[in-house]
């Protein structure tokens, strides 16, 4: 939430020539308002999109974690400038785009190929699928949609177990306890993991990871579960299109139960293998050419 522009503007005059690069991991002037959240009654949406805005002015580039991030960022800063009092900024989303570049999140897989179990399930072979929730326990990942497919399969008697990682920033989320208490001893993990390794290792024992959630601007919780071959079952649209290898399947929230029924993993078009391979595409490793090029380009322009 740092304001790039007032910061320069507070900078003593030999950092005047500094390059600052802004990176969008999220936004606020796109990012869903939860209906119990009063800041958009209260006006303060408007006062967080202008740090954003007045940030990605003032950069010398502008780095989102998507082409969906990137493109709904853009979409939304003309519509924003044209709710502010005149004189208006002329076209700031292009001056903006111009800035603007897709950049990979680099992250971490070192040694987790060592912690997948010996006994790991191949899809094909699985009878009772481990359902796999590592998001944020907060309403914009989508938690309305895991609670009602968690509940059809305990009312209608699907097979299934569920692994519920993750931690609530704020208030729960309605029903959520109540779903734990209900899921008994199928819920074979409810919680943040006590270590890195721990995480690890439920991941690689999940089969499907169903997710549908307000909005993915990268979806970082769903590259790592794919690292560890978890199948990802997510609609055809946020970053899922960029995020996704080529031939996979979309599954949105209203097929989910049908899949279980169906056992879709069975049959699934994709192996283990490619999402494993889409993941790595993401590791430091391969990400940090591209870092070292743009930051190479803004220190010489």
């Amino acid at each position: 939430m740092c304001d790039l522009a007032q910061l320069k503007g507070l900078l003593p005059a030999s950092w005047h020539d500094v390059k600052c690069v802004v990176m969008f991991h999220e936004n606020q002037l796109t990012f869903p308002w939860s209906p119990t959240d009063q800041d958009p009654h209260l006006g303060r949406d408007l006062a967080y999109s202008y740090i954003n805005v007045s940030s990605a002015l003032a950069a010398d580039q502008v780095w989102f974690n998507s082409a969906h991030h990137r493109d709904v960022f853009l979409e939304a800063v003309d519509l924003w400038m044209a709710k502010m009092p005149k004189p208006r900024l002329h076209q700031p989303a292009a001056r903006i785009a111009a800035r603007s570049h897709v950049v990979r999140l680099g992250l971490d897989f070192e040694g987790w190929d060592a912690l997948k179990p010996n006994a790991a399930t191949i899809w094909k072979d699985c009878q009772v699928p481990v359902l796999l929730w590592n998001q944020r326990w907060s309403w914009d990942k989508g938690t309305d949609a895991w609670m009602d497919l968690v509940h059809g399969i305990l009312e209608q008697g699907i097979p299934a177990e569920f692994v519920v990682l993750g931690e609530s920033k704020g208030r729960l989320p309605d029903g959520w306890e109540a779903m734990r208490d209900k899921m008994g001893a199928r819920c074979l993990q409810w919680g943040y993991a006590d270590s890195k390794s721990d995480y690890v290792q439920w991941l690689w024992r999940s089969t499907a990871a169903p997710l549908a959630p307000k909005q993915e601007y990268f979806g970082l919780a769903m590259v790592e579960a794919m690292r560890c071959e978890v199948m990802p079952w997510v609609p055809e649209s946020h970053a899922y299109t960029e995020t996704m290898p080529k031939g996979h399947r979309f599954m949105p929230q209203n097929t989910w139960l049908d899949g279980l029924r169906d056992q879709v993993w069975k049959t699934w078009p994709m192996s283990p293998a490619a999402y494993r391979r889409k993941a790595d595409s993401y590791a430091w490793d391969n990400v940090i050419p591209d870092l070292d090029l743009l930051l190479g380009q803004a220190v010489s322009s």
